[in-house]
């Protein structure tokens, strides 16, 4: 059903990214749903961007529910809140207010590698777009995230490894002065060099 949608909109051969609030639909709840009833989950939905950390970027930082951030940023909450199809249509809002900040998307957490990173073009539906005054906006550029790519590509390591943000882990190395210098180690796989970690998660490679 969800395949046959995309095609009537002309979305499913194109490049594109799925947008959730928080990790916890794509890795955890559909991958058991389909499971469960013998579905075959398309392999889309096995890379995303958790809304929530470009929110928190432009945000200061600040934590909260679906709900509270759709508030925070000046919009008003339209529906129940936990309802499958209230919390998709006002993650869509969100999404859309912050493309219209100008903010660059990249797909933040993924259940697979990919070869390499992928550009997406991300354009909001003048219909259903939260500035009735302003329909038309730029296309924003969402870059793959550097964790799609195998981290771990040159390295011998006994087992992958998965940050706290439930993705594979980056490998580090140490460069501060003293017996650790140049020693390995595991980090968050989310981890850029303009945002820094995601996560706390640190281990030494052993």
């Amino acid at each position: 059903m969800h395949d046959k949608w995309l095609e009537e909109k002309g979305i499913k051969h194109k490049n594109f990214a799925v947008v959730t609030w928080s990790n916890w639909d794509c890795r955890v709840m559909l991958e058991s749903e389909c499971r469960l009833k013998r579905i075959r989950k398309p392999p889309y939905f096995n890379r995303w961007i958790n809304l929530k950390v470009p929110f928190q970027e432009v945000f200061g930082g600040v934590r909260c529910n679906l709900k509270e951030a759709v508030q925070l940023s000046g919009l008003t909450w339209e529906g129940r809140a936990h309802c499958g199809l209230d919390d998709a249509r006002n993650t869509a809002r969100l999404l859309a207010l912050l493309m219209h900040r100008g903010f660059k998307f990249s797909i933040t957490n993924s259940l697979v590698w990919q070869s390499a990173p992928q550009s997406i073009t991300c354009q909001s539906s003048p219909a259903h777009s939260p500035y009735p005054n302003q329909s038309h906006h730029k296309p924003m550029e969402v870059m793959g995230s550097p964790v799609q790519v195998n981290p771990y590509a040159g390295i011998t390591v006994k087992k992958p490894m998965y940050c706290h943000c439930g993705v594979l882990s980056q490998i580090k190395v140490t460069y501060r002065p003293g017996p650790m210098h140049g020693r390995y180690f595991y980090g968050c796989g989310n981890w850029t060099s303009t945002r820094g970690a995601n996560c706390d998660y640190w281990v030494w490679l052993s």
